[in-house]
């Protein structure tokens, strides 16, 4: 991966520098600091595609704005409440985190990856929202954290066949960047004994993951949705 930045980022720049081996990330994969903006650009695209956490831009407004319009929407059905108390401990570009808190959830995300981590508290700068952002692995925070949720929500990403075509070019980047959590299980049980309600892991429906037995899943064509009671249930 290859980093480009302006005097003003200069901290930032060194700070990632020393978090990560940049060396190991895609070398089709650049970083761009500019100003008050930071973004990617993948080369693995025939035409270079540029990814930023960006939550006015106007294809996300007006897909979220559907979801917000549409009573039956799958995220009302596997979150029934109101004003729910929800941790994201697997932000990614905070895209589902957003579209949760604008539902009227008070949301909290935790994002493992420095790269990741960046772009999303960037992104969250420049929005409106009131989203608190927590940069870490998830087991160590729900491990030293004393606060309870009503809901934890959990989506690897990663456990599914490969297709021949490309995703998104967010899922297709993130995938690039993001941290691959190993200890899946023991993320599962932990969650389950630091929620009030229900933890929810959200795959693929074409998963090959071996997560513990649900208690139930709720499915649409392409999504599973795991459903996993409290401790205190």
């Amino acid at each position: 991966m290859k980093i480009f930045y302006d005097k003003s980022n200069f901290n930032k720049c060194l700070l990632l520098k020393n978090s990560i081996d940049i060396d190991k990330i895609d070398i089709n994969i650049e970083l761009h600091l500019k100003k008050d903006k930071i973004y990617i650009i993948n080369k693995n695209y025939k035409n270079p595609v540029k990814v930023m956490v960006d939550f006015d831009e106007k294809d996300f407004t007006e897909k979220m704005n559907m979801r917000l319009k549409d009573n039956k929407d799958i995220f009302r059905k596997v979150f029934s409440g109101k004003n729910l108390d929800i941790l994201d401990g697997t932000a990614g570009f905070g895209r589902d985190g957003t579209l949760l808190n604008a539902m009227g959830h008070n949301v909290t995300m935790v994002e493992n990856s420095p790269i990741v981590s960046l772009l999303l508290n960037n992104g969250l700068k420049r929005s409106d929202n009131n989203i608190r952002l927590f940069h870490g692995n998830v087991y160590d925070f729900l491990k030293h954290s004393k606060e309870r949720y009503d809901y934890i929500y959990l989506d690897f990403m990663f456990n599914k066949l490969k297709i021949n075509s490309l995703s998104s070019k967010y899922d297709e980047t993130l995938k690039l960047i993001a941290f691959i959590d190993g200890n899946k299980k023991e993320i599962v049980e932990i969650a389950k004994k630091c929620c009030k309600n229900k933890v929810v892991v959200k795959e693929p429906s074409n998963s090959i993951s071996s997560l513990p037995k649900p208690n139930h899943i709720i499915k649409t064509k392409l999504i599973s949705y795991n459903v996993y009671l409290s401790n205190d249930a």
